[in-house]
């Protein structure tokens, strides 16, 4: 069986929507909410929602002072009965069937972690909109970028792959992370590759990483999520990006680039990262959401949508 794991702070508007997604997914029989010092109403919540579901052990870890996401994920591994442990993000659904068919990818290869697809949702779009629009991918170009060392979320490929790291919501095992635990140093700022680090921690040593097309989580649209690191402005996004990838790459380029057979030097490596993350915050980005702007004003049909929010459940399989 599998214990899931969910950090959060004063996200309890979010979990209202997503959580009970978390408790319909096959072969969890555990929950583990870790509230990082939060002030709002979310054990009350939590408490409120797990007696719909008796059938799941629901533990709630409330941290006296806040530790940031890795430190509450390591939390959360120390209370979990399961061998088996999902991490889950507070502001995103769970298509039905994720820990199953991760928990048996990750037997079949012999992994250290893997992953279903991410998708981020449109305002006003429903899941099974987004998996129509989403399909296995939409941007032709390589799933991974070496130098850069990030993952291109909407990369078109097909079937299972392996990667040197995937998104967040993986699926691994208690042991590996109590050898490897997630690294506390991301505490501040938007914890750029928090997530990460615990993933090619992994990689460096040996552990297969993979992410596979059969199922997705459902990232919540930026409407609807108000508190967190990627609410920052743009120049602070910046800085905490390249801090925590200056420290990431001084920690794991020289054996990354070793197993991936990349020359480039890791300051070579850290100022085209530092290029890359202004580009995508000061003009990509901004670009982006002024053209979903347009496309509203000109497809009035497009907020006539149902909610993603109010979404009943979850399409129960993929292509």
């Amino acid at each position: 069986m599998i214990t899931l794991i969910v950090p959060t702070r004063n996200r309890a508007y979010a979990l209202r929507l997503v959580a009970p997604s978390y408790y319909e997914q096959f072969d969890v029989d555990e929950i583990v909410f870790v509230d990082d010092a939060g002030t709002d109403d979310t054990c009350a919540m939590l408490e409120r929602l797990s007696r719909k579901y008796p059938g799941v052990t629901t533990k709630i870890v409330r941290n006296a002072r806040r530790v940031g996401a890795s430190e509450a994920r390591n939390l959360g591994v120390a209370e979990a009965s399961n061998e088996f442990v999902l991490f889950c993000d507070d502001d995103e659904y769970l298509e039905q069937g994720y820990a199953r068919t991760c928990l048996a990818k990750l037997l079949a290869y012999d992994a250290g972690a893997v992953s279903g697809r991410r998708i981020y949702l449109e305002e006003g779009e429903s899941q099974d909109q987004a998996l129509q629009r989403f399909g296995t991918g939409w941007r032709r170009t390589a799933p991974f970028q070496r130098m850069l060392c990030e993952i291109v979320n909407a990369a078109k490929f097909t079937g299972d792959l392996s990667l040197p790291f995937t998104n967040a919501i993986v699926l691994t095992r208690k042991s590996l992370v109590h050898k490897y635990p997630y690294d506390p140093y991301y505490a501040r700022g938007n914890g750029y590759r928090e997530e990460s680090d615990y993933q090619m921690n992994l990689f460096v040593r040996g552990y297969p990483i993979y992410v596979t097309n059969e199922r997705h989580s459902f990232h919540l649209p930026k409407a609807e999520v108000n508190q967190g690191g990627q609410r920052m402005r743009p120049i602070a996004r910046i800085y905490w990006s390249v801090h925590y990838t200056r420290y990431f790459y001084r920690k794991y380029y020289t054996a990354y680039s070793r197993k991936v057979h990349l020359r480039t030097p890791r300051p070579v490596a850290l100022t085209a990262f530092a290029l890359f993350v202004s580009y995508r915050e000061l003009v990509r980005t901004p670009l982006q959401d002024a053209l979903k702007r347009v496309r509203s004003r000109v497809d009035p049909r497009a907020s006539a949508r149902p909610s993603a929010a109010r979404t009943a459940s979850l399409r129960s399989a993929a292509a």
